[in-house]
């Protein structure tokens, strides 16, 4: 991988010189670091097209991040308990868990219904001493802690989709979104 060669260059004492070249090659082991390049291409489009013209345009602030966010979380929450309780989940299918709700081991329909409730209750966390940023983080914690908890008992879900990492991601931009918020001038 390196060639180094000595070399003589034309100089006022004419001492010989080291050229250094590196040739390096990366080939990625992780279907993760494959597909990190789209993602953050996507993730930078639409930063581009969609984020910046908005920022731009209007000054978004943190009271207005903070309602959207617990109107989405009481969708996602009331949209999950329905999948979970209505049969056949199509999310913790996905997450790589048994196909229903009821075959879970008890522990898993209690953190599972606690994400389903926990839409609900961020909602409910009205802005004023934190408590809607509380009521965020705690959506988000039980959000990774149960997709961890699925990818411990039962690996990883369809087509290889990690369910912890996935929470990991989607979190990850909740908080730089709210971060974004927090700082506007």
């Amino acid at each position: 991988f390196f060639d180094v060669q000595p070399r003589r260059e034309e100089t006022n004492n004419d001492k010989p010189n080291t050229q250094l070249t590196l040739d390096m090659k990366y080939e990625p082991k992780s279907p993760l670091a494959i597909l990190a390049v789209p993602i953050l291409a996507v993730d930078n489009a639409i930063a581009l097209k969609f984020l910046l013209p908005a920022a731009l345009r209007a000054q978004p602030d943190l009271d207005k991040f903070r309602r959207l966010m617990r109107t989405l979380y009481l969708g996602a929450g009331v949209a999950h308990l329905a999948d979970c309780l209505a049969g056949g989940s199509q999310l913790l299918t996905l997450a790589g868990s048994p196909s229903t709700f009821y075959q879970l081991p008890m522990a898993g329909q209690l953190v599972a219904l606690l994400w389903c409730g926990m839409g609900p209750i961020s909602f409910a966390l009205k802005d004023g001493k934190g408590y809607a940023d509380m009521g965020l983080i705690g959506y988000g914690l039980v959000e990774v802690v149960g997709a961890g908890l699925i990818v411990l008992n039962f690996g990883s879900g369809v087509a290889g989709a990690n369910a912890f990492i996935n929470a990991m991601l989607v979190q990850g931009v909740v908080a730089g979104a709210w971060l974004y918020s927090a700082n506007e001038r």
